[in-house]
């Protein structure tokens, strides 16, 4: 049963708490989601530049991109490319392995380029490369904590939410 015309005190209560739960709600929905499905940067043109072959242009595009997005591996795996063409094999390694710890296997690449890469930075970088997706170190403990505790909470406060509807549902008519 919902509340009166004339609702007392406790329902009006009750309904701005089931509000304030409901809007807490949506806020840590809306914050865990861009977190799961952050949008990876556009790297078309500096493929292009590489493409071309103005590689000093393509390595400053990506200085912008990966400042602006830290996280995408693709981003550091194609950094690695440039500069393993540019002869940085040693800041192509770490690039290398950035892409590796943030997309364990690197699944974007295709396999026959990323053994090429692996290759080539073996035999002239001078240190070993990252190790094999198979041998991938697994993500440090509590890295996705922060996702995984917004979802906790939103689902708390779902429950919560619902709880509360419920209970304003089943109150009985305020006595006139």
């Amino acid at each position: 049963m919902a509340c009166p015309a004339r609702p007392s005190a406790a329902c009006r209560q009750t309904g701005r708490l089931a509000a304030a739960v409901l809007a807490a709600t949506c806020s840590l929905a809306a914050r865990a989601a861009p977190a799961a499905s952050a949008p990876e940067p556009a790297l078309d043109p500096v493929v292009r530049s590489v493409q071309a072959g103005r590689l000093d242009e393509a390595r400053r595009m990506m200085e912008r991109v990966l400042h602006e997005h830290p996280e995408s591996a693709k981003a550091h795996y194609l950094d690695a490319e440039i500069l393993a063409q540019q002869g940085l094999f040693g800041s192509a390694q770490d690039e290398l392995a950035a892409a590796q710890r943030l997309a364990p296997g690197l699944p974007f690449a295709r396999a026959d380029d990323l053994q090429s890469l692996r290759a080539q930075l073996e035999r002239l970088g001078g240190r070993r490369p990252p190790p094999p997706p198979q041998a991938a170190a697994a993500p440090a403990p509590g890295a996705d904590d922060g996702v995984l505790l917004d979802l906790l909470l939103a689902v708390g406060s779902g429950g919560l939410f619902a709880w509360l509807l419920m209970r304003l549902w089943r109150q009985p008519p305020a006595p006139d």
